[in-house]
């Protein structure tokens, strides 16, 4: 038995030929149009999965490149800082070397005094710069005002203290991978409190660290460290009053100042003695600021390779999803015009043949 191909079933599958020819030249006209071969995820599933990957990661890329970029600025900043603040600390530490020697008239203290005073507030200015409208050196409390300086000459730092490891600023540079890129302002330059006598509400607790006294709503007298935190310890180990504090530059500075206006009041022993004790201070000072632009330059490096790398594995995979992703021009234009001829060649028999009948076999 012969089976019999109907007119129906001719015209049906020489449309159905024409609508695959229609589809294959619209895509690659999509293709052309798009410069990606890749149109959609069942044209390849396993390149769909490989594109998206890799677009991941160039994301990746981008945002770690642009954190890498914001560090280095800063970093540099940071660097800039740190240099004038040695060349600042270097001139007062010549300047409390010449003091020293004791040839200096009263004149002359009163105005290497002057000096001084002018050169601890540069210092503060300079602790108390601000990049992209955050403070440098305030830790993570990077919106207040890391130094005051107080009526009474106190040079108070009021960022997130070095000793509290929560003032790490840090950004993820790589996967995984984080740089600190921040120190603070009492561990670079120190501070200065003045000696608080007894009866004036400052109490020193058994680590040293002191009290302030003051009443709540109801009169009762309430304990709290200078940073805001209660006293939860006995008020009867509190000891009324508080020695004087000195820490780095800042308080090598207000001392070098403290101790020529001792020499200028006629108390020459002890002013001459407090004054030679600041240079071992500005010694350590000098040291601190070299060590931590040591550290910070070393950062600084590790974010120049960080760049290089970042830029190699952008180019790579760059490279390798252009080749997954887009059209090879040359033969998308061979296959189009193929594709082309296609579809206008079944239309053309689509076309002659749905014209004939049962009249042309006769």
């Amino acid at each position: 038995m012969v089976d019999r191909v109907s007119t129906s079933g001719r015209y049906a599958q020489l449309v159905a030929d024409m609508q695959q020819n229609l589809i294959n030249y619209n895509r690659i006209n999509a293709q052309l149009s798009s410069g990606h071969k890749i149109l959609n995820i069942t044209d390849d599933p396993i390149a769909s999965v490989n594109i998206l990957n890799t677009n991941r990661q160039l994301g990746q890329i981008e945002t770690f490149s642009t954190n890498v970029e914001m560090a280095k600025s800063e970093l540099s900043s940071l660097d800039d800082l740190l240099t004038l603040a040695t060349g600042y600390l270097q001139s007062a530490w010549d300047k409390a070397v010449q003091a020293n020697n004791q040839t200096y008239g009263n004149d002359s203290l009163q105005a290497l005094k002057v000096e001084i005073d002018e050169t601890l507030k540069t210092m503060v200015d300079l602790a108390n710069t601000e990049y992209n409208d955050n403070y440098i050196f305030g830790g993570t409390n990077t919106k207040t005002v890391p130094y005051t300086i107080t009526e009474n000459g106190d040079v108070v730092y009021n960022g997130t203290p070095y000793d509290n490891k929560d003032y790490i600023r840090q950004t993820e540079v790589s996967d995984g991978v984080f740089e600190v890129i921040n120190t603070t302002g009492d561990k670079v330059f120190g501070y200065y409190k003045a000696a608080v006598e007894p009866g004036n509400g400052v109490y020193t607790d058994a680590n040293g660290k002191r009290v302030i006294e003051t009443t709540d709503e109801l009169g009762q007298p309430v304990y709290t460290y200078e940073n805001g935190m209660a006293y939860t310890g006995d008020v009867g180990d509190l000891t009324d009053g508080a020695p004087e504090e000195s820490s780095g530059v800042m308080g090598a500075l207000k001392m070098l100042s403290n101790s020529i206006q001792m020499v200028l009041d006629g108390d020459t022993e002890a002013g001459y003695e407090q004054m030679n004790a600041t240079l071992d201070m500005f010694d350590t000072s000098l040291k601190t600021i070299t060590e931590e632009q040591t550290k910070f330059g070393g950062v600084y490096n590790r974010l120049e390779m960080t760049t290089s790398t970042l830029d190699t594995n952008n180019m790579n995979l760059t490279s390798y999803l252009s080749e997954i992703r887009d059209v090879d021009l040359t033969t998308a234009i061979t296959d189009w015009f193929q594709a082309q001829y296609a579809y206008q060649a079944s239309l053309q028999v689509s076309s002659a043949s749905m014209g004939m009948s049962l009249l042309n076999y006769l």
